[in-house]
């Protein structure tokens, strides 16, 4: 991590620690099974995984009272902790118990750096551990799947199931006013379990920063969630209005369910492996095993109808190739007999990454003030639990810039003719299946020609008083996710293949000059800006680059490694969910994203799983 940064982030997480020690009140929600003596001898579903999309499959399916369903989880839950429930403070549950604490596999074009992914591991998932983000992607990136060959994969697909997972409130007249958010009420759900709510309060810096990019031309779309999400606009977070604090998974699909007598829940147990026999019609799947730990017994689940598959994009395919269910080369060297041929399993990885570029502004209130400041954050502090606003009231991020190349760059079609000139399978690893090569080289094309596209997002900057996040949305990068062992106990190989093709190294390089143009705006300059990282001394491009290798990191953002598509071309799902191959099996989280859509993903992951539910609920009537 950069010296100037980790810094930074050290002092947040000692604030983080004391306040979470100091003011953690205990959770109560419906409790899990205790004991496995009390799980029934046979489950109609069985779901692997409560987080957001376990927990909404859950729910949803729980609505019938005739079916036995069970979900699994690995982690517990939460103890409502300041650093979960407090918006200012989100984001402290990374590097918790909460989290699995893996590193993705090092890589030559990031310097072999070790770079942690954080992925949830609590009732609850990620959710419990993101900085709240709720946003969507533009109808162009959710049309790319439909494009890739999934029917009834596009935005006006997918967007009734974003508004039936979203409890949307409007932003209140007071913030509207100050800040001129402009809002569609017409696309947001009213009647889901996840509260969406604009923040109470927002940095004031973030004036300036809109200022600037106004005189640079960035449009300013009425409402990102419309499916018109380029440009720069105010977004809500998972937030309750009332309490002005978190609305997780746990909260908003455990919380509304939990009492339905045929739902439970057992909790700090892995899913080792699935259980499948063989039949005419070939192998499906009877059972889950689990196990508390690597020295504990092994116990069997036995499911009547299906297993759904929703740990997320790297520990669903680790399941999935423990369970001989992936492609058999690649199994066949940990003696692992295969059981289904799906070569796509763990195939296409990618990953949202970002750079930073810090500047430092003479700005009189910005958030290091929290960690600088003692009586500051403490008068903070009490106006939030007095008030529910000020500092601690906002997660940050309350206004999102996405822009297409043609807003930063000068090379977009240069660089759309460099991609369209590449082999589609020159940076795939050399052991990919022909199947998932000739299914990336049609993400290839897309992916070039959304290089020059007034509607498709390049990069993502956040802007957080000076420092500003730098996202690349659309990495043509892809790397896979393989077992390290056949213990299920150990963390798979997870290798997103970080800046592997040099295009995605080049928007990058042209991003942070962008960045540079804004800091020279009219409305940055009076507050004297000075670049910290890395520093106006490197401006060539080939320190910018050698910069971009030392500095990127994840956003966390893992999808595509079981993706909805057609089997000849790598897929993993069809468009209904299932696994190819296989019978009584579907997979229902981030890793059936074909592509990553350019934006936070949370609210994607909620309205697919939505979806998902709805397949699973139609297929009752065949």
């Amino acid at each position: 991590m950069i010296p100037q940064l980790k810094h930074c982030v050290t002092g947040l997480i000692l604030h983080l620690v004391f306040l979470s020690g100091a003011l953690a009140t205990p959770s109560f929600r419906g409790q899990p099974l205790t004991d496995e003596s009390q799980l029934l001898a046979t489950y109609d579903y069985v779901i692997i995984g409560a987080g957001v999309s376990g927990l909404t499959v859950a729910n949803r399916l729980s609505e019938n009272p005739n079916l036995d369903i069970l979900v699994i989880e690995a982690g517990e839950f939460d103890k409502n902790e300041d650093y979960i429930v407090i918006p200012g403070l989100a984001g402290g549950a990374i590097g918790t118990i909460y989290d699995w604490n893996l590193t993705y596999a090092t890589n030559s074009d990031i310097n072999n750096r070790t770079l942690s992914i954080p992925q949830g591991k609590a009732v609850g998932g990620s959710s419990l551990l993101n900085r709240m983000v709720f946003d969507r992607g533009s109808s162009a990136d959710y049309n790319r799947w439909k494009k890739l060959g999934n029917p009834g994969w596009g935005w006006t697909n997918l967007l009734p199931y974003f508004k039936k997972s979203e409890k949307f409130t409007a932003p209140a007249d007071s913030i509207v006013d100050e800040w001129n958010i402009s809002y569609d009420p017409s696309v947001h759900g009213t009647r889901g379990h996840v509260q969406s709510s604009y923040s109470p309060w927002i940095w004031p810096s973030t004036k300036h920063f809109i200022r600037a990019i106004a005189s640079l031309g960035v449009r300013f779309p009425r409402d990102g969630a419309s499916g018109d999400a380029v440009g720069g606009y105010f977004v809500p977070h998972n937030q309750d209005p009332a309490s002005v604090s978190r609305s997780d998974a746990a909260s908003a699909y455990w919380d509304t369910a939990y009492n339905r007598p045929k739902l439970h829940l057992i909790t700090g147990r892995k899913a080792t492996r699935l259980i499948s026999k063989a039949t005419r019609n070939g192998p499906i799947v009877t059972g889950v095993e689990i196990a508390i730990s690597a020295q504990s017994s092994r116990k069997i689940v036995h499911v009547v109808r299906e297993v759904i598959l929703a740990a997320g994009a790297i520990h669903t395919p680790q399941i999935l190739q423990l369970s001989g269910i992936g492609d058999p080369a690649t199994l066949s060297r940990l003696n692992i007999p295969s059981v289904a041929n799906v070569p796509g399993v763990g195939r296409n990885f990618q990953d949202h990454l970002y750079v930073p570029v810090v500047f430092s502004f003479d700005f009189p209130l910005t958030s290091t003030n929290l960690t600088s400041n003692s009586t500051f954050a403490a008068e903070s502090l009490s106006l939030y639990h007095t008030k529910g606003t000020g500092p601690y009231a906002d997660a940050t991020g309350d206004f999102l810039t996405f822009l297409p190349a043609r807003n930063f760059t000068t090379k977009a079609h240069s660089l759309r003719a460099t991609t369209l000139r590449q082999g589609s399978d020159t940076y795939l690893e050399p052991d990919t299946p022909l199947g998932v090569r000739r299914g990336y080289s049609a993400q290839h094309t897309l992916l070039a020609n959304g290089l020059v596209a007034a509607d498709e997002a390049q990069i993502e900057i956040l802007w957080a008083d000076g420092t500003f996040v730098v996202g690349l949305e659309h990495p043509l990068s892809r790397g896979s996710v393989r077992l390290a062992s056949s213990d299920p106990f150990a963390p798979p190989l997870a290798a997103p293949a970080y800046l592997r093709n040099p295009i995605d190294i080049q928007i990058l390089v042209e991003a942070i000059k962008y960045i540079r143009e804004i800091a020279r705006t009219s409305s940055l300059t009076p507050f004297n800006p000075v670049e910290l990282v890395p520093g106006a001394q490197v401006n060539s491009d080939g320190a910018l680059e050698a910069y971009v290798r030392g500095a990127a990191d994840t956003l966390f953002h893992p999808a595509g490694t079981c993706s909805v598509g057609q089997y000849a071309l790598g897929g993993v799902v069809n468009q209904d969910f299932r696994v190819y191959n296989v019978g009584r099996l579907r997979v229902v989280d981030a890793s059936v994203f074909p592509m990553l859509p350019a934006t936070h993903i949370q609210s994607s992951v909620y309205a697919v799983a939505e979806k998902a539910a709805a397949a699973i609920m139609s297929s009752w009537k065949d």
